[in-house]
């Protein structure tokens, strides 16, 4: 964004810290057009709007996103509160930045991070997307770490499963680690969540594998439920399943948390989920 700024001409403010109870008033003073860039971020810029009975962010026409998927209903919550088209997928990496982004006016706005931009090569390979450009940084401090990082013929290996369609459009679907292994078959912990975020019942979701004595892992769908929901395993994988969803990679066991843990950029922790679904799994026992 700051690049982005300086090559355009367009206002940037910066601020030291991100406040959900008061950046979102403090930035309203600057009549910002773009909001960004993550879960935490929109619902702080959103429970602002909704306190200042829409009289605070009265000049936003787009939101772009990053970090992580946009869950279904904050993505509408946007469009119904701000009037833009949707969240705008953009991609990139600390390795390799400003990679991909959607139009603001594009087809199917927030359904992938749109085509490589300018001076970017992109490909798959063995479902890994893999990039070539200028901005691609020249490799590690720890020159041990560069084998693994860059294929022989010179292509940065980012770790994100990705689909390249014929428009040369990117759909990040998942981490190359972040799987679940069931019954020999890799499935996209993203692809799950994906799924299960377009249910109404869900506010939230991380999708994490469980030890299973019989198909070596389960799926199991760790949920925020919105205010009143209930929702159980036969509903949700026919939810799943309507979106196209295979059967095979559909959630075995649901979770219920309070919260999903994520980091300043919005990720999932998958290692703090984890450890809250074990902790409530145990105290179901107790």
């Amino acid at each position: 964004m700051l690049v982005t700024s300086l090559n355009t001409g367009v206002r940037l403010v910066l601020f030291d810290v991100f406040d959900p109870a008061t950046t979102a008033d403090r930035m309203a003073t600057h009549g910002p057009t773009m909001l960004g860039s993550a879960v935490p971020f929109f619902r702080a810029f959103l429970d602002a709007e909704r306190r200042s009975g829409s009289a605070l962010l009265t000049n936003v026409r787009g939101c772009v996103g990053g970090g992580a998927p946009i869950p279904g209903e904050v993505n509408q919550d946007l469009i119904d509160t701000f009037g833009v088209a949707g969240v705008v997928g953009a991609y990139g990496l600390t390795e390799f930045p400003n990679c991909t982004c959607e139009w603001f006016d594009g087809p199917h706005v927030g359904r992938d991070v749109g085509p490589a931009g300018p001076g970017v090569e992109a490909r798959v390979v063995d479902r890994e997307l893999q990039l070539r450009g200028t901005q691609c940084f020249l490799g590690y401090v720890d020159e041990s770490l560069n084998a693994a990082a860059f294929t022989d013929d010179g292509w940065f290996r980012t770790g994100d499963l990705a689909e390249i369609d014929e428009d040369k459009r990117i759909r990040i679907v998942g981490r190359l680690k972040d799987v679940v292994i069931r019954n020999a078959e890799n499935i996209s912990a993203t692809e799950v969540e994906e799924a299960v975020l377009f249910h109404d019942a869900v506010a939230d979701v991380a999708v994490i594998g469980l030890p299973d004595s019989r198909t070596g892992e389960r799926v199991c769908a760790a949920i925020v439920l919105t205010p009143g929901a209930t929702i159980d395993v036969p509903t949700l994988a026919n939810h799943c399943i309507q979106l196209g969803l295979a059967k095979y990679k559909c959630p075995e066991q649901i979770v219920v948390l309070e919260a999903i843990e994520r980091n300043s950029m919005g990720k999932i922790q998958k290692d703090k989920v984890r450890d809250a679904v074990l902790h409530a799994i145990q105290m179901r026992k107790e």
